[in-house]
C-alpha cells in the first residue's frame, strides 16, 4: 500500500509527526540517510509542553532522564529561579530519546527506512534508494539545511545573526532540579541534568575561536561544580540562531521542526516546538486542511520568537542584564509569569500590574547600578 505521507528526516520531530499521523489512521513511511540512534548537539532539555506531547504519543520515559521543575538565571552571585506553572521538563540524552521514539514508532505501525538518502521529490513522489515511492504528502523534517525545502521551491528562511552552540556531558550528579542559564559577556551556559550521574553543559556564544574547556573557565560557578569531573562525551558544536519561514506548506509538501525555521537555542524550546508542530501537522493533513497547519505554525512560534529577541537583547549589555536580574529577584513572581507566558500556560493578561510595577522600579532604582556598570 502506498503511504499517505513520506516523512524525510527521522529525528525526534519527524518520528513524532509520523506517529501522530498514524494515530489519525494514515499510512506513513519515515526515511533518513543516517543510521539510528542519531545524535545532535543540543541542550537536551524538553520543556513541559514537549513532555506532554511525548506522553500523548505513548512515550513515558520513566527512569530514562531527569525531570526538572523550572529555570534558574544566574550571573556573578545574582540568581533567580521560577518553577513551571504546569507540568515538568525533562532532561534526557538525545540518543536515548531518539531510541525511545523509534521503538514507539515501530509499535504504532510506522514504516522506517534508515541509511537511504532521498535524491529527489516531485508532486506525489519521492525518489530514494533507486526506487520511486508514491504518496499524498512529503514532509520535510530534515533540519536547518532542508533539501526538501529547497526542492519544493519554498522560500529560504530569513536568518538572524548566528552563534555557535557547543555541548558536552560530564560525569557529575545534577546539583539542582532546575535547568540553569548562566550569563556573561561571552554568552550563556545552559546546565541540564540528564541522568542521576551525568550533566549536560551547553554554551552559546559568538566566540568561535574558543573551545569548550576555555569557555567553561568563563563561568566560575560551573567551573567550580565541574572540578574533578571527567567529560563523558566529546564536545560537539553546531550553528544556532533564529530563522523565520513565511510559508511552511507547498503543493503536497509541508515542513516541520528546524526545516520550518528555528528559534535561538537560548529559549530551550526547539524540540518542544517541533513536537507541538508535529501534532498540528498531523491534524491538518488528516482534515485535508493544510492551511490550519500554517496558522498553527505561526501561533506556536510567536511567543518563543519574542522571548528569544528579548533575552538576546538583554544579554548584550552587562548593566542591563544585572538590572533585569535585580528586578526579577525583587519581584520573583514576574519571572514565574514570564516563564508561564514562554511555555504557553499563561498570557500577558495574567501578569499582576503591581508586581510588574515593582519590577520596573527595581530595575531603574539607583542602587541597581553598580560601579563600572553604567556606560
Amino acid at each position: 500500500m502506498a503511504p499517505d505521507l513520506v516523512v524525510v528526516g527521522g529525528g525526534p520531530v519527524g518520528l513524532a509527526a509520523a506517529m501522530a499521523a498514524r494515530e489519525r489512521g494514515l499510512e506513513v513511511l519515515v526515511v533518513d540517510r543516517e543510521m539510528p540512534p542519531i545524535d545532535k548537539p543540543c541542550g537536551e532539555g524538553v520543556m513541559p509542553e514537549g513532555v506532554s506531547v511525548l506522553n500523548q504519543l505513548g512515550i513515558h520515559p520513566t527512569g530514562q532522564g531527569v525531570p526538572f521543575r523550572g529555570i534558574r538565571f544566574a550571573e556573578d552571585g545574582l540568581a533567580v529561579e521560577a518553577a513551571f506553572t504546569a507540568g515538568h521538563g525533562l532532561g534526557i540524552r538525545r540518543t536515548r530519546l531518539h531510541q525511545l521514539l523509534i521503538d514507539r514508532a515501530g509499535e504504532t505501525g510506522v514504516a522506517m527506512r534508515w541509511g537511504e538518502p532521498v535524491t529527489r521529490i516531485s508532486r506525489g513522489r519521492v525518489e530514494l534508494g533507486g526506487r520511486s515511492v508514491a504518496c499524498r504528502w512529503v514532509i520535510g523534517a530534515d533540519g536547518r539545511g532542508s533539501r526538501i525545502r529547497r526542492w519544493a521551491g519554498l522560500r529560504a528562511p530569513s536568518n538572524a545573526p548566528r552563534r555557535i552552540g557547543l555541548r558536552q556531558h560530564f560525569s557529575v550528579a545534577p546539583w539542582s532540579d532546575f535547568v540553569e542559564v548562566h550569563w556573561n559577556d561571552h554568552g550563556q551556559a545552559v546546565v541540564t541534568p540528564v541522568s542521576s550521574e551525568e550533566t549536560c553543559i551547553s554554551i552559546l556564544t559568538s566566540e568561535a575561536r574558543l573551545r569548550m574547556p576555555q569557555l567553561v573557565e568563563l563561568f566560575p560557578e560551573i567551573r567550580r561544580r565541574l572540578e574533578g569531573a571527567a567529560p563523558s562525551s566529546e564536545a560537539r558544536g553546531a550553528l544556532c540562531g533564529s530563522s523565520v519561514m513565511r510559508s511552511v506548506v507547498g503543493d503536497g509538501v509541508a515542513l516541520v521542526g528546524d526545516a520550518a525555521g528555528t528559534v535561538d537555542a537560548l529559549t530551550g524550546e526547539g524540540l518542544s516546538l517541533g513536537l507541538r508542530e508535529a501534532v498540528a501537522l498531523a491534524d491538518a493533513i488528516a482534515l485535508d486542511k493544510p492551511g490550519k497547519y500554517q496558522a498553527a505554525h505561526r501561533r506556536i512560534r510567536r511567543m518563543p520568537r519574542v522571548m528569544a529577541r528579548l533575552m538576546l537583547s538583554v544579554g548584550e549589555r552587562k548593566s542591563l542584564r544585572r538590572r533585569v536580574l535585580r528586578g526579577l529577584i525583587s519581584q520573583s513572581r514576574i519571572f514565574a509569569y514570564m516563564l508561564g507566558m514562554h511555555t504557553g500556560t499563561l498570557s500577558a493578561r495574567d501578569v499582576p500590574l503591581g508586581a510588574l510595577a515593582g519590577f520596573v522600579r527595581e530595575m531603574f532604582a539607583r542602587d541597581s547600578f553598580e560601579d563600572g556598570d553604567v556606560g
